[in-house]
């Protein structure tokens, strides 16, 4: 798991891999890496919501611990397990051993208790003062996984700042500057933002470059800046950002320059997970979270259970169960590791591209079919687009409304709503019949429910393939 942690975060952070070293005549022979002193951190989990939630967990410690509000999570092991310097709310002179009562002492020994107290801050303020309120922020394409994880760490569902998105599905930067500010002036304090690569129906890839660079601007406070709430300007104001990749961060593998393109900028991210379970195809579940921040992880986490994570152990600095919320895990990092051991990067990059090239195909098939419209401008691994009974088609035609070109958020409201009945009814139609399981899924501001094709794991389709899927749906669904 160490290997594949460091791998990993040499490709997101640095944008190499081993395979690279090997072709630099320059470079050694040896792996530039060691357990006891790692470059990077991260851990398996079980999925991208956990991921999500690590992300966020990890983030609010580290913005409350560098403010002074809450010391770190093993500081207070000792009264777990029941060491005997815990400081005690009760206390008894021990009576000398030899002195016997004439009857047996039936009184309870004092219960040593251990309470939490704050960490003296630097900055002259009361060490009893509640921290700000803090905030996140997401696009509206994010993951709802981001809400639950808001409710779940306490931080509030309510607390969470949804931005809005462009008209491609990425997050606004400018947007997501003026929230930020909104937020501190009225006395919030921003900790924590999510990019998302890859959203679940649209597809869409955010700007990371420009989030980081929006995240950052806000990172230095000026004193003179009496805009800001209380005494916001005196807090350590660093944001988390987090790209949430699980479904298109397996395009990190890629060696198209289109698809890297998207990533520009992650190597300045603090935090970045992926699902080889879906688009590269590892077995269920298979889901990495790296960091740049070596020991945020186990300092997040840690509560030094002595009898589990002794540091005498032999191969104790191998273990990672001290790193993460769970205690017993499954080996899902043999999972990664004989996948990318097997095809390595440049054969899980083919499988990736392998997908933008067909899926790019059926674009284009559904641009010169009648009978479908594309229902917003594709990415690389999402295609949405609607199916067009005649009627339809015959109705778009005397509005004057072209087919050949996405026009799903500038519809009537009367065809959309037309075109979300044929695609539920379509959708069922299909399934009954047997020849076909396709979803209809909701798009972001858009009133008609769409299709979705995506391809996972090892899967690509031909052009006569995908112009097949077409022709069984036009045949099911021309009666609508």
């Amino acid at each position: 798991e160490h290997e594949v942690m460091h791998r990993l975060g040499r490709l997101v952070f640095e944008g190499k891999d081993e395979e690279d070293d090997e072709d630099d005549d320059s470079s050694s022979d040896e792996i530039d890496w060691d357990v006891t002193n790692p470059k990077y951190d991260g851990i398996m989990v079980s999925g991208g919501s956990l991921s999500n939630l690590t992300a966020l967990h990890v983030a609010r410690h580290r913005w409350l611990v560098a403010n002074g509000y809450d010391p770190p999570i093993f500081s207070r092991q000792e009264s777990l397990d029941g060491d005997d310097d815990v400081p005690s709310v009760a206390s008894s002179d021990l009576e000398d051993e030899e002195k016997k009562d004439e009857y047996p002492d039936t009184t309870p020994p004092p219960v040593k208790l251990s309470f939490p107290s704050r960490v003296d801050k630097d900055d002259g303020t009361s060490p009893d003062a509640l921290p700000p309120t803090l905030v996140a922020f997401v696009s509206t394409e994010a993951h709802y996984s981001f809400r639950k994880a808001m409710a779940v760490t306490g931080i509030g569902a309510s607390n969470l700042i949804v931005v809005p998105t462009l008209a491609n599905g990425q997050m606004d930067p400018r947007a997501l500057d003026e929230a930020i500010r909104g937020a501190k002036q009225r006395g919030f304090a921003p900790f924590f933002v999510a990019a998302t690569s890859g959203s679940t129906v649209r597809g869409s890839f955010d700007d990371i470059a420009a989030i980081v660079d929006v995240c950052r601007s806000h990172e230095v406070v000026e004193s003179t800046d009496r805009s800001l709430s209380g005494s916001f300007s005196a807090l350590q104001s660093s944001i988390w950002v987090h790209v949430d990749g699980a479904w298109g961060g397996s395009a990190i593998f890629s060696r198209r320059s289109d698809v890297r393109s998207l990533f520009t900028g992650v190597d300045r991210v603090d935090s970045f997970t992926f699902n080889p379970h879906k688009m590269l195809g590892a077995p269920m579940q298979t889901t990495a979270l790296v960091t740049r921040h070596c020991g945020l992880l186990k300092a997040s986490n840690s509560t030094r259970a002595k009898y589990l994570f002794d540091p005498r152990k032999n191969g104790a600095e191998y273990d990672l169960g001290d790193a993460t919320f769970t205690c017993g895990r499954r080996p899902d990092v043999i999972k990664l590791w004989a996948l990318w051991k097997y095809h390595g990067r440049q054969g899980l990059g083919k499988r990736v591209d392998d997908k933008v090239t067909s899926l790019a195909s059926l674009s284009c098939l559904i641009r010169q079919h009648d009978a479908f419209m594309l229902a917003c401008e594709p990415w690389p691994f999402n295609i949405n687009f609607f199916y067009l009974p005649p009627r339809i088609q015959q109705e778009l035609q005397v509005r004057g409304i072209p087919t050949n070109r996405s026009q799903g958020s500038s519809l009537p409201s009367d065809i959309s709503r037309d075109i979300a009945k044929v695609s539920v009814e379509l959708k069922l139609r299909l399934h009954e019949s047997g020849e076909m399981m396709i979803p209809f899924q909701p798009l972001n501001d858009q009133k008609a429910d769409c299709f979705r094709l995506v391809l996972g794991g090892a899967k690509t389709l031909s052009r006569d393939e995908l112009s097949k899927v077409l022709a069984i749906m036009d045949r099911y669904g021309r009666a609508l």
